[in-house]
């Protein structure tokens, strides 16, 4: 099963447009945040679409009805997703770690920073009973990325219960 993730498109649908051309085999698309109208440009039916509130979105002058958060399970692997900004990702990853286990999730999504970053977290160092750890993904911004030149975004595979997470890149 193949997962698109994108964030923090900003009007940028194109770059959208460009990664789902190189993977026609995705079976969703997620969007975490401050652009998700951008969806609206891109032919989405033959994908499952889950998309969350960012910063953007939540300020007064822009109206959605979007979620803070969602989680949803695909081959029983729990996926806890959001924007970020209300977790102050930019200062720690603490508030989103619990966040992520109090839903008992396994991979966390988040955006709101613009920079890639892609770490697993065994179930010791975040002192729980878990019998697994936590993937912890930001798939960068499809737009502005401030942690390169290319825009990016996160593409999941699950497999025979095992995940793989990774970034793929825009050259414009």
């Amino acid at each position: 099963m193949k997962i698109l993730v994108f964030s923090d498109s900003h009007g940028r649908f194109h770059n959208m447009e460009k990664a789902l051309s190189l993977h026609s085999d995705a079976k969703y698309i997620l969007h975490l945040g401050d652009g998700t109208s951008d969806l609206d440009f891109i032919d989405t039916k033959s994908y499952t679409v889950h998309k969350v509130n960012g910063n953007y979105e939540d300020s007064f002058l822009y109206t959605h009805n979007g979620l803070p958060f969602f989680c949803f399970e695909v081959e029983n692997k729990k996926i806890y997703m959001c924007h970020g900004h209300r977790h102050n990702v930019r200062f720690s990853m603490q508030n989103l770690c619990y966040s992520a286990i109090e839903n008992n999730a396994d991979i966390v999504l988040y955006g709101h920073t613009h920079i890639k970053h892609n770490e697993y977290i065994s179930s010791e160092k975040l002192h729980t009973d878990r019998e697994n750890g936590l993937y912890i993904f930001n798939p960068g911004s499809i737009s502005r990325p401030r942690d390169s030149i290319y825009p990016s975004y996160g593409i999941i595979e699950i497999q025979d219960g095992g995940i793989l997470l990774s970034h793929g890149i825009i050259k414009e």
